[in-house]
């Protein structure tokens, strides 16, 4: 019932919209500017921070449970502040309210675009100015992270006991954060605290979020500039040190291979995906042919241009077939493109564990903090 009235509000709503003189939008004009102001304020930040509790950085994983309650409080808040335009467009004040009215805002702000001259490939996705910024207040809220900026997170000498001497380290850890239980908080903080409180020399850690879950595509201003704008970001904080190691699990996996050319050690990726076009979890709709397929172009060149220059891939994954497909086609890639440094590809298969979360599986396990140690400094001297 809820989701007629509101399909029925939504048809008035438009069609007054349009009745209007002057106005060739399907809302009012402003309408899209408006919500994601309402859900930038300093004011909706701070509230979200009390929610949230803390941005778990020094965790691995985080309870599903956890989650999904956490995320029925970010729905809460951003429906009591978009309360006014819900009213406006005469919605109801719930899930299925506010998913109508940022469907309405979605559809409303798409703008033409260019192709490619090849007809497999569909458009470029492209969204006018209001609708870009709506989608990255959307992004920036709906995350659990509450450090400014969300997206980079830098922790020095990260979770060193007090008594360890805080010299200058030479090692930079860059951890990218997956999926998690369709919520991105930063990961692996536990797992990379214990194993720097063990070294002779101790590491520093860059966390790196994609709060728009786009497999590192989508900017902070909502367009698909996101490769660009991480890899600058990466390189800057990566200059200052002489090894730089990559970590992720499933999306994070993907980063840390997409962005394999930034390092001088080792990349250490938990089940990611090569071919966003056949995965599952890749749920944007605006996450188009070509933008996965410029994707995996990416993802494999800057593989072969690290294993190139010394750089160790380890690759862990489970035997779901489609991890194994994921991991069969990097193998191949590089094989046909790197045979002579090809053993620089290490795929670890963990015969126990039948699904996705690998990462998670060798924490319960017990045997995470050895994996990652054993990959991350095999090339350190």
């Amino acid at each position: 019932k809820l989701a007629v009235y509101n399909a029925q509000s939504l048809v008035d709503y438009v069609e007054s919209s349009l009745d209007e003189s002057n106005n060739t939008l399907a809302v009012r004009n402003g309408l899209i500017n408006d919500i994601a102001e309402c859900l930038s304020t300093s004011s909706l930040y701070q509230f979200r921070k009390l929610q949230l509790e803390c941005d778990a950085s020094d965790s691995d994983f985080t309870p599903e449970q956890f989650d999904l309650e956490l995320i029925g409080r970010l729905y809460y808040s951003a429906i009591s502040r978009t309360e006014p335009y819900l009213r406006e467009v005469g919605l109801t004040f719930d899930h299925t309210g506010f998913t109508a009215l940022l469907a309405l805002c979605r559809a409303s702000s798409a703008t033409d675009c260019a192709s490619m001259s090849s007809s497999k490939y569909q458009y470029m996705p492209i969204l006018s100015e209001p609708g870009a910024r709506l989608d990255a207040a959307l992004s920036n809220h709906f995350n659990a992270i509450t450090v400014t900026g969300r997206r980079f997170f830098f922790s020095h000498h990260h979770g060193l006991e007090s008594s360890r001497p805080k010299t200058r380290g030479k090692h930079l850890i860059v951890a990218f954060s997956s999926l998690g239980n369709g919520i991105v908080r930063h990961e692996f903080g536990g797992s990379l605290a214990k194993l720097n409180n063990q070294m002779a020399e101790s590491f520093d850690v860059l966390f790196v979020a994609d709060v728009a879950q786009s497999w590192y595509q989508k900017d902070d201003r909502g367009g698909f500039n996101g490769f660009a704008q991480y890899e600058s970001r990466i390189k800057a904080a990566s200059k200052p040190y002489k090894h730089v190691s990559l970590i992720g699990d499933s999306m994070g996996g993907s980063g840390a291979l997409l962005f394999s050319h930034l390092a001088t050690e080792s990349v250490v990726a938990f089940a990611p995906q090569v071919d966003l076009a056949r995965d599952a979890h890749v749920s944007r709709d605006d996450m188009t042919l070509l933008v996965k397929e410029k994707f995996q172009t990416r993802l494999f060149e800057n593989a072969e241009e690290a294993i190139k220059k010394g750089v160790t891939l380890f690759v862990h994954r489970g035997v779901e077939s489609s991890d194994t497909q994921h991991t069969d086609q990097l193998m191949s890639r590089l094989a046909s493109k790197c045979p002579l440094e090809n053993e620089r590809l290490k795929i670890i298969e963990h015969s126990d564990c039948n699904h996705h979360q690998i990462a998670v599986h060798l924490k319960q396990k017990g045997h995470l903090l050895e994996a990652i140690s054993t990959c991350l400094m095999s090339n350190v001297v």
